[in-house]
């Protein structure tokens, strides 16, 4: 009889607690938006020469159950040739970068409402200049890098689906123009951005 009861027991409460665990909510993905300011630092043509970036971007993360996964954000950004620099700049203006960054992305859980994620991958850039005496023509290039980077976000609601969140991200630039002096070369083709982001998460 013992026995009986014994087994009985034990199966309702495999029942029940497996139904509560089916039913409980597991994040493993997300989509969200933000806005974003992007600054260049160093000695080079992008921090010298450009007023601070300003855009929107839009990215998703794939996230495990133990706390890792992957991520990828698509940003555009806009900025423009401070005043006098047009022609060292190289008689180019209205400055465009469209930004993907994929990265690995680890999540700290604080408490029910706040989280922390930290990030590092790599990243590819488009940039799209006008060219200042010939109409709609414009002058592209590509360059690469990498990021490296990190969120806080918050609950908004009691289940977790929405979040707020702001975002700071070091990415390293390296572009492909080539010229024989090796200081030329480096004023063109290397830079560090700085970007400062608010968006919104929704997890499902």
């Amino acid at each position: 009889m013992m026995r009986i009861t014994f087994l009985l027991f034990f199966g309702i409460s495999t029942l029940i607690f497996g139904q509560q665990k089916t039913n409980k909510l597991d994040v493993v993905s997300n989509i969200e938006t933000k806005m974003i300011v992007m600054k260049p630092f160093g000695n080079n043509h992008l921090a010298k020469l450009l007023m601070p970036f300003y855009g929107f971007g839009f990215g998703g993360n794939l996230m495990t159950p133990i706390n890792f996964g992957i991520g990828l954000d698509y940003n555009v950004l806009f900025s423009n040739v401070k005043y006098g620099e047009q022609n060292r700049y190289g008689n180019i203006g209205s400055p465009t970068i469209t930004n993907i960054d994929l990265y690995l992305t680890h999540r700290e859980i604080i408490s029910e409402d706040f989280s922390i994620e930290e990030m590092a991958g790599f990243s590819y850039y488009r940039q799209t200049n006008l060219l200042v005496d010939a109409e709609n023509q414009k002058l592209k290039e590509n360059a690469t890098g990498f990021n490296l980077g990190g969120k806080a976000l918050y609950a908004l609601d009691r289940e977790g689906y929405q979040q707020v969140f702001v975002a700071a991200k070091v990415n390293v630039y390296f572009g492909n123009v080539y010229n024989e002096n090796p200081e030329t070369k480096k004023f063109y083709n290397r830079s560090t951005f700085l970007s400062l982001g608010l968006g919104y998460r929704y997890n499902f």
